[in-house]
């Protein structure tokens, strides 16, 4: 009996061996099929994502950097330390092997972006942006560009690597550019990569490789390099569309991180929004933009990747419990031409005399320098901006529409007589507004003001509503239909409007100190909100507007939406009547 079992258990090893061989290998053939099939899929995904790389020339075809397409209409972004040594004009090639004339658009130099607009066609192959909010240390990523200017047909070289951080800040060293809130990445990077996309493995665009740590390891690849986060990006690109020279926000206070970990408020200007709502120093900053700050290093983070007048909401602690407001972000740098950077040396063809110009790269760019007229014609010099034709074009988008919407109804000679009502809490309210040429006034009950609009005081204002007397001097001048009714116009792209929480396009216009932003929904031709600064140190006036109409030979809505800055409740105005008075 004994024998038999042995015999029989013999009998089961060899089966039992020769079924964990047979597993084994099709475990084997399982795991090489899998990394076959994931190299497969990352090759098919470089194919489809690799014609929208851009290799960003200057107009001689000398240097070089790199770029990435966001939109078939040839915009396509890079970073500003590339675009600023090629000038107003550029090359750009395409791995289809073709050479394209290009215009700068706009530029954000703090955060070292340019937006630049390649010509010739208008079915480029753009980019698919992702959320880089999403992306995780350990992500698998690729960096396409043009390193050392490699490939003499553009094709873009592809590099590969992991994610090594996520909301890393990198402070100006030496000079104005910030790169906050970014992706550190290790896939290589090196002179030429500047300005060029990182994809996740999905081929989603999701950052522009722009610093990598060169100045202490030589200018080579030393596996720390940093992408501007695509979000922030996308936060600046229809101010960039205007043809700006975008500036970052900065809060008008500033921060410290206690020694158990706390985020401190260390200074707050005294003139600041951010006074009038109560903060204070040592107040305990809860969350900002709609995020928790870990520490002041990532308060600069979050901070940074905000356009200036941005409105962001601010929540803080101190002795007196827990507060929340919203305040505008003020200029940083407040450029008002394209700032300088030190001199950096461009990348060059592999063995390639330092000395020696690239006959073979002029050869293959020869007329170069000959623009046509029609691509010289998409550039307007004007101070204060990167390209003001980008700017005309997009106030022409905004006006035109609002021309013709008013039609004769908007002659500045005539005086306009506006009924409402309201409420004030639970009492209801009655009103009367007479918008004249040089004066506007108010009636209610036995109460009146006159607010004269060539120098408005904030003492001729109504305190049950401060500022409506400007506001509404401002909407006639706007409904004029005129672009001389103001002393600036700007079209200023576009942002997250609160309390309503919808992205709108902004017009910006001025007259004297007063700055006015007028809010488009692309809709409506006519506003559909107005924040209003008309007096130094004190609240703008916050208007939304609702139900635009044709009432006695005047366009005038009939609801006027009046934003409280302390609570961003909405007080809404009900107009009875609205009438010319000839």
């Amino acid at each position: 009996m004994g024998r038999l079992e042995s015999w029989l258990g013999y009998r089961w090893l060899i089966v039992a061996g020769v079924f964990a061989a047979v597993c084994g290998d099709a475990m084997q053939l399982d795991a090489q099929e899998s990394v076959l099939n994931r190299e497969s899929a990352r090759v098919g995904v470089v194919e489809r994502i690799a014609p929208s790389v851009v290799c960003v020339m200057a107009p001689s075809g000398e240097g070089g950097g790199s770029g990435v397409l966001i939109s078939q209409d040839g915009y396509a972004i890079s970073n500003y330390h590339v675009t600023s040594g090629s000038g107003d004009f550029m090359k750009c090639g395409l791995n289809d092997g073709r050479v394209y004339d290009a215009v700068i658009v706009g530029i954000d130099p703090t955060g070292d972006v340019a937006l630049i607009q390649l010509q010739g066609r208008k079915d480029f192959s753009a980019c698919t942006a992702g959320n880089s909010d999403h992306v995780r240390v350990g992500d698998e990523v690729m960096a396409l560009g043009n390193p050392f200017l490699l490939a003499a047909d553009f094709s873009p070289t592809v590099t590969y690597g992991i994610v090594s951080g996520v909301r890393r800040y990198q402070y100006p060293a030496n000079t104005f550019l910030e790169y906050t809130d970014c992706i550190q990445i290790d896939a290589s990077i090196n002179p030429g990569n500047s300005g060029g996309p990182l994809f996740d493995i999905d081929g989603n665009w999701i950052g522009i490789n722009g610093r990598a740590s060169f100045e202490k390891r030589g200018r080579v690849n030393s596996g720390a390099a940093y992408a501007i986060s695509v979000n922030q990006v996308l936060k600046f690109v229809d101010h960039l569309k205007c043809g700006l020279i975008v500036d970052h926000g900065q809060a008008d206070f500033t921060v410290e991180t206690s020694p158990d970990g706390e985020i401190i408020v260390a200074q707050v200007s005294e003139i600041s929004e951010a006074w009038r709502r109560g903060l204070r120093p040592r107040a305990q900053i809860v969350s900002f933009a709609g995020r928790i700050p870990t520490s002041a290093n990532d308060f600069q983070n979050v901070l940074g990747i905000y356009p200036d007048g941005s409105r962001v909401p601010l929540t803080w602690r101190d002795k007196e419990g827990l507060h929340s407001a919203t305040i505008r972000l003020t200029p940083l740098h407040g450029f008002t031409s394209a700032p300088q950077l030190p001199e950096e040396r461009q990348p060059r063809r592999p063995n390639q005399d330092p000395e020696e110009q690239d006959e073979q790269e002029k050869s293959k760019l020869e007329g170069a320098d000959d623009l046509s007229k029609e691509v010289q014609a998409l550039f307007v010099e004007r101070e204060g901006y990167a390209n003001y034709f980008y700017n005309q074009k997009r106030q022409k988008e905004l006006l035109e529409p609002l021309k013709q919407r008013v039609g004769t109804f908007g002659d500045a000679s005539v005086a306009w007589q506006v009924k409402f009502d309201g409420l004030q809490g639970t009492l209801p309210v009655k009103g009367e507004l007479a918008l004249g040429a040089e004066t506007v006034g108010l009636r209610m009950g036995d109460d009146v003001w006159l607010q004269k609009m060539a120098d408005p005081q904030a003492k001729e204002e109504s305190p049950l509503y401060p500022g409506l007397l400007v506001a509404m001097g401002q909407i006639r001048r706007l409904l004029s239909g005129s672009n001389t009714a103001f002393t600036e116009l700007q079209a200023a792209g576009s942002t997250l409007h609160l309390p309503t929480g919808n992205t709108w396009m902004i017009l910006l216009t001025r007259e004297g100190t007063r700055t006015a932003r007028w809010y488009f929904d692309g809709v409506n031709p006519l506003p559909v909100g107005l924040d209003l600064e008309y007096a130094s140190g004190t609240d703008e006036i916050r208007l939304l507007f609702e139900g635009w109409e044709d009432q006695n030979s005047t366009v005038f809505p009939r609801k006027i939406g009046i934003v409280n800055p302390a609570s961003e409740q909405v007080d809404w105005l009900t107009v009875t009547s609205a009438s010319r008075k000839d």
